[in-house]
């Protein structure tokens, strides 16, 4: 179970340098909130990530999720240990709430210092240690990124992630 955990973690973020955008780059020690509140509209980005993915990473076993928009303001995630989609290991969400953008997952939560049409940066802040980005490369691919450890013994995963099945 504790390999299944840590994948789901690495997917949530997402192993090369030259994958991890400019603003993750930029804003990996920054822990705060921004001073500007997202609304509906910056929330409605997330649109590109509804869908069925596959991740995968050099050295890392794939991972398969599933975003499903059930409001304005809420995506459902789904993480799946088989490339079928039929044995669920987690869930989590992505949603808006009081101007905030978080992603939680089990006991952990991360906030988006960014999100834009490119993607989004997190940051943790409750039960959480890593920074991840995910940056949007298509309508049918995207990376995520995630940075854990202190800095100077940081380590940096990069999953590429493909839709499955088509768009819904």
């Amino acid at each position: 179970m504790r390999t299944i955990t840590r994948q789901i973690l690495l997917a949530v973020a997402g192993a090369s340098l030259a994958a991890v955008p400019a603003f993750a780059q930029v804003r990996v020690s920054e822990r705060g909130q921004p001073k500007t509140p997202f609304s509906t509209t910056d929330f409605g980005r997330f649109r590109w990530l509804e869908g069925t993915w596959v991740g995968t990473a050099s050295g890392e076993q794939p991972i398969y999720e599933r975003y499903h928009i059930s409001s304005d303001s809420t995506i459902d995630v789904t993480y799946f240990r088989d490339s079928s989609f039929t044995q669920q290991a987690g869930t989590g969400r992505v949603y808006l709430a009081a101007g905030r953008v978080y992603h939680s997952f089990g006991p952990g939560r991360w906030g988006a210092t960014q999100v834009d049409s490119t993607g989004a940066y997190f940051v943790p802040q409750v039960n959480a240690h890593n920074t991840f980005a995910w940056s949007v490369v298509s309508p049918d691919e995207w990376t995520a990124t995630m940075r854990t450890g202190l800095s100077g013994h940081e380590r940096i995963t990069v999953y590429r992630m493909r839709r499955v099945g088509g768009r819904p």
